[in-house]
């Protein structure tokens, strides 16, 4: 009997800290808390023209790393991991300009994205919502945010 009251106890301690997979509603009020640190992010380094541009990468002993935020940056970098960060990347368009992708750690049954446009489009504005063929979901944020879920890499059409 005393072995099944230690099972209870161990079982209404590791519920909790379970992570469940967000609904999208839940994924946008997390995008939400943290969009102070994210819009912090694209502004210092839109505004930096010596910053080309930054991929994150990752080792097995420092977990991931952006090696030209972190030392340039460290505040932002700390914003990044506290808001849930994990991979980052940036791209330079036709217009000088540049965008950013943000993966995050954000608990959802498939990877959950950020992405960053100096321009706002139809697809950044809140409420904007997209599915594609094999099921990626899209999400306007507003203020050049979206959201996306990566569900299955679609073949590029030319």
């Amino acid at each position: 009997m005393r072995k099944y009251h230690i099972l209870i106890v161990i079982i209404i301690f590791l519920i909790p800290g379970c992570k469940s997979n967000k609904t999208p509603e839940q994924l946008k009020v997390i995008f939400y808390q943290n969009k102070d640190k994210l819009d912090l992010f694209a502004n210092i380094l839109q505004k930096d023209a010596k910053l080309d541009s930054i991929f994150s990468h990752r080792t097995e002993e420092q977990g991931f790393t952006f090696a030209d935020i972190k030392q340039t940056y460290p505040s932002i970098y700390n914003l990044l991991v506290s808001a849930g960060i994990t991979e980052a990347s940036s791209h330079r368009s036709i217009f000088p300009r540049k965008w950013y992708f943000l993966k995050t750690n954000w608990p959802n049954e498939y990877p959950i994205y950020l992405s960053y446009d100096p321009i706002d489009s139809i697809r950044t504005a809140k409420g904007y919502y997209d599915k594609d063929e094999v099921s990626n979901e899209t999400w306007g944020l507003a203020d050049h945010w979206l959201m996306f879920r990566l569900v299955k890499y679609k073949p590029y059409k030319q």
